[in-house]
């Protein structure tokens, strides 16, 4: 039985990125990119005005009167250095002229009524000038590679010019849920019935990473015939991965080992050495479109929820290019102790002022936590920690 350090080496072995492909900015956020994104001329490109203003010699004294020459409305070139004894009004944006100037705040001037000339009441500052190049030169990288593009760098890529960024392709995911037990959320259960609470808890955490997206969707029975009908449909859909939720352990119903073998997939994990998440399997395949992997969750759904945050997320990451989510050093709440486990835990927690606080939970099936929960505590097989813990963040 693997670890989970085990575990995770194999799949940054086995992983590779997707291949790239260009988007426009509006559906570019929280994708990865893919190439260094250069600053094409300097940033700013010009010298440029911070303020509603004028912009008159530096050297000018408080108490001058200057005559207002023109102005400088943005959008346009820089024009002249303004004569001695004259100024130019200028706006926020404005492109401010070559020579040894200074600006002066709207506010700091008074203005003869036909607005003719102003009279300073402080003195020109350069200070308010934004530089050219006082943020970037050209050919600056400015965004590396393998970076999540969030609202920031979508406007930074829109202020280069950079309207169709090369991003790392969304991983195509299918899911396929088995049981008998299992029927639909929006349906009565009858007697020895559960609802499926898998599917919108897979939906959900495949739509959080950003990097993934869930084109295909099935419900299997306990037969192996039905199991493996539905696991043939959703390979149809040509998927990054595959998902089987349940049946991943020893049982007389639990097919999906045998399942990924009859359609060419090769174990790569069978069983952690994980508390939950012991039944979890991993199989690769290779097609004359990459490698498809297919992983098979233990049906419990604290398990699944504990199982993609440790191994699906991180399978994800390698695929989109990107770093996995480190596990972090964090404070536990005073008198919050954790049990430890023959096997390592990775026990839910939810974040409160003094510390991180384990969460009740009396099995894998147990769905209460999940909403209050904001770390996966590692409790390891020894000895539990006293006041800090190694956590993935959730």
């Amino acid at each position: 039985m693997l670890t989970v350090a085990e575990v995770w080496q194999r799949l940054d072995a086995l992983a590779a990125p997707l291949p790239a492909e260009t988007v426009p900015l509006a559906l570019a956020a929280g994708r990865v990119l893919r190439a260094d994104a250069l600053a094409p001329e300097d940033q700013p490109a010009f010298d440029r005005s911070s303020i509603d203003g004028y912009v008159a010699p530096l050297d000018t004294p408080v108490g001058a009167t200057l005559r207002v020459a023109g102005d400088i409305p943005t959008g346009q070139a820089a024009p002249a250095t303004p004569d001695a004894g004259t100024c130019l009004k200028l706006f926020t944006g404005s492109a401010v002229p070559a020579g040894a100037l200074g600006l002066l705040m709207w506010e700091d001037v008074a203005r003869a009524p036909d607005g003719t000339t102003i009279t300073l009441r402080a003195a020109p500052s350069a200070s308010l000038i934004r530089r050219r190049a006082s943020q970037a030169r050209a050919g600056a990288l400015l965004l590396p590679a393998g970076t999540v593009l969030n609202a920031g760098s979508l406007a930074l890529l829109a202020s280069l010019g950079i309207t169709a960024p090369s991003v790392a392709r969304r991983a195509r995911v299918a899911h396929l849920v088995t049981g008998g037990e299992i029927v639909p959320a929006e349906a009565t259960p009858a007697p020895g019935q559960i609802r499926d609470s898998n599917s919108p808890l897979v939906a959900a955490l495949l739509a959080a990473t950003g990097s993934a997206e869930l084109v295909a969707h099935a419900r299997a029975d306990e037969t192996h015939a039905s199991a493996s009908a539905s696991f043939a449909r959703l390979l149809s859909t040509e998927p990054d991965l595959l998902l089987v939720s349940g049946g991943s352990s020893g049982g007389e119903h639990d097919h999906t080992a045998r399942l990924f073998a009859e359609h060419g997939f090769t174990l790569a994990v069978n069983q952690v050495a994980s508390r939950p998440g012991k039944p979890l399997l991993i199989a690769t395949r290779d097609t004359p479109h990459g490698r498809q992997f297919a992983v098979g969750l233990p049906g419990n759904p604290l398990s699944h929820f504990v199982c993609f945050h440790l191994f699906v997320a991180r399978l994800l990451a390698r695929l989109a290019g990107t770093t996995p989510a480190p596990t972090v050093r964090v404070p536990l709440a005073p008198g919050a102790p954790l049990r430890s486990n023959p096997r390592e835990t990775w026990w839910p927690a939810a974040r409160a002022a003094e510390g991180y606080s384990p969460l009740p939970w009396a099995d894998s099936s147990d769905l209460t936590t999940l909403s209050r929960t904001h770390a996966l505590l590692r409790v390891p097989s020894a000895a539990a920690p006293e006041t800090t813990a190694e956590a993935i963040l959730v």
